[in-house]
């Protein structure tokens, strides 16, 4: 028998009322949701929401602001002001740092570091910051093409985080979020191209972006799909560390992360590093094609940081390894070959943590030693980098000088 007039129009008032229910606790409850930041794109996979704020809760409660630009920095104008050299950071979210106020971020700190120097004077210094969380070399590569060249940088800075970078440069070994959603560059007849694929995911579609961003504009209104996206977050997550752990396995090692700190042992490896390196000269001559100066930072890992000597020694010693800078000083060789000033940050802050017994990495005694660095990592990791490029501009005008006589 079908249903009467009477049953339908109760079932339709049901499921009005179940949503505006839920909608009604939600908001008495006071639960607070992650931040909806990231947006689709077909350029690049994804990116910062321009104008996008709210709360991040992961490691660190903090505010978030982006710029209208899409990046998480305070607004910096295309045209470069007078007497000014500007510095472009490409990273992911060792870089983008939500986890820390952006003026603690150490591209922030950096500014300040070189203004109070004043070793660029008189020239006055700004420092901006382009990094996205879950960015492969790849995609910074991208970003510095379709981007950063708006600004008219003089110096361009690849941050660059070893124990996720190198693997993140790999299809077959990206655990990020989204791992097909990126692009990657894969060697065709020696050649390194673009593999451009990632734009049919369902996900890039225009119909699935349009939608996606008005989801966005009415979710900051409906703390119903607050949650609703907050688990599928949750689950994207879930399934990436699941993921990343298989990956791990078939590597031979605990954790994806630990195959950097000796010479690659498998093909995959192998195969990370040579598009890496690969990535790293078209960068270069990227950013030679435009007058400007390109330099790469290895930023410090988690286990290099940790202040007891005795666990970094257990990790070592776990994974049959002399130390743990195999990977810092492979790149730093190789920017050596290649004409590519290179920043180790590792040396510098492992010594800082372990002569003053502080973590680096962490927020509280629940999460100290891992997750994001801290303000304590920043700052250190800026003042690195300040001295490296003062040094650099000391030299420079060193050269300019006995030229000119």
């Amino acid at each position: 028998m079908p249903p009467t007039k009477k049953e339908v129009v109760l079932a339709v008032l049901v499921l009005i009322a179940f949503p505006a229910i839920a909608e009604v606790a939600l908001r008495v409850a006071h639960l607070q949701f992650e931040a909806q930041l990231y947006t689709p794109d077909r350029a690049i996979g994804w990116k910062l929401r321009a104008g996008a704020s709210g709360v991040v809760t992961s490691e660190n409660k903090q505010f978030v602001q982006i710029n209208s630009h899409g990046f998480r920095d305070r607004e910096h104008t295309f045209d470069k002001p007078t007497n000014t050299l500007r510095i472009a950071v490409l990273g992911n979210s060792w870089t983008e740092a939500l986890q820390v106020p952006l003026e603690k971020t150490y591209p922030a700190v950096l500014e300040q570091k070189l203004l109070e120097s004043a070793c660029f004077a008189p020239k006055r210094v700004e420092v901006l910051n382009f990094g996205v969380a879950g960015y492969s070399t790849a995609q910074e590569l991208i970003t510095l093409q379709q981007e950063v060249w708006h600004y008219h940088p003089d110096i361009i800075l690849l941050a660059f985080y070893p124990a996720r970078d190198i693997a993140n440069n790999l299809r077959e070994l990206n655990n990020a979020v989204n791992p097909e959603q990126s692009p990657y560059f894969v060697f065709r007849q020696k050649e390194l191209v673009m593999d451009d694929s990632f734009r049919r995911q369902p996900a890039l579609e225009e119909r699935q972006m349009l939608f996606q961003n008005i989801r966005y504009r009415v979710s900051g209104r409906l703390h119903l799909l607050l949650a609703i996206s907050a688990m599928q977050r949750f689950g994207r997550i879930r399934l990436a560390m699941l993921q990343a752990r298989a990956k791990a396995e078939k590597s031979g090692v605990d954790n994806l992360e630990y195959t950097i700190y000796a010479p690659p042992s498998d093909a995959t490896m192998h195969s990370a590093w040579k598009v890496t390196e690969g990535l790293f000269l078209l960068l270069r001559d990227e950013v030679k094609s435009h007058g400007a100066e390109f330099r790469i930072v290895t930023l410090a890992t988690r286990p290099q940081v940790l202040p007891d000597p005795a666990k970094r020694l257990e990790i070592t010693r776990k994974l049959g390894v002399a130390d743990l800078f195999y990977a810092d000083n492979r790149i730093r060789d190789f920017g050596e070959r290649e004409g590519i000033p290179v920043t180790n940050l590792a040396p510098a802050l492992a010594e800082y943590a372990g002569a003053h017994q502080v973590y680096l990495n962490g927020f509280n005694g629940a999460n100290f030693g891992t997750g994001h660095w801290n303000e304590n990592g920043h700052r250190l990791a800026a003042e690195v980098i300040a001295h490296d490029l003062c040094e650099s501009a000391t030299r420079g005008a060193s050269r300019a000088v006995a030229a000119a006589e």
